[in-house]
């Protein structure tokens, strides 16, 4: 029986990829670095900032002082949120559509600050039982720890969870964790998401109706 619905953040709750990819270029600008939207796709989104780091370093063949790097992306982060904030289309009705029905969380590769500044600028924070960042885990996505450990947080079995993901990285995780997976088309090609239980273009293709099939499945 699933009792929890785990959401991945950036991609899925809000659309805020373009403020991240803005801030990964502008901050490897001065390294002769020139990052494409294909080179941000593949290295860096659905993962942890200090691992898309790790991967523009070895890409282009860079020594990059990573921890500077992560300072002053959080607060070119901090900066362009405020003008550029925006929740992906209908995922707020059915996050307090869903709350009512199932426990929520959310588990995801941004900062625990970037987390609580989504969920306040929203009002969502409430109706998420618990959070899980980049901060809280050893190995980021596509490693199985973060959802293991978000499970373990609301003491349920991956099982009893369905995870909600924009990237090929958060699908590899929750499916090596355990968990039914539903990818949506906000980031990614339903090609790159094929290794999801089932896959949506909108949030409106989703309820708690839908849910309960698939538990039935």
């Amino acid at each position: 029986m699933i009792k929890a619905i785990l959401f991945d953040m950036n991609g899925v709750i809000i659309s805020d990829e373009s403020i991240h990819e803005s801030a990964f270029k502008k901050t490897v600008e001065s390294f002769e670095i020139n990052l494409t939207h294909e080179d941000y796709l593949n290295l860096c989104a659905g993962k942890t900032d200090r691992l898309g780091y790790q991967n523009i370093a070895e890409h282009f063949g860079k020594t990059l002082p990573i921890e500077q790097l992560l300072i002053e992306k959080a607060k070119l982060y901090l900066e362009i949120f405020p003008t550029q904030k925006k929740a992906c289309e209908g995922v707020i009705d059915l996050i307090k559509e869903l709350a009512n029905h199932y426990i929520l969380a959310v588990s995801s590769g941004a900062t625990k600050k970037e987390i609580e500044l989504v969920l306040k600028e929203f009002e969502l924070a409430k109706y998420f039982k618990t959070i899980i960042s980049a901060d809280d885990v050893r190995h980021s996505k596509p490693h199985p720890e973060p959802y293991l450990i978000t499970c373990k947080q609301l003491q349920l079995k991956p099982e009893e969870c369905i995870v909600i993901e924009d990237s090929q990285s958060g699908v590899t995780s929750a499916k090596a964790a355990g968990c039914y997976c539903i990818g949506i088309t906000t980031t990614h090609s339903k090609e790159d998401l094929h290794n999801s239980d089932l896959v949506i273009n909108y949030f409106a293709e989703l309820n708690a109706k839908k849910l309960n099939e698939i538990e039935h499945l």
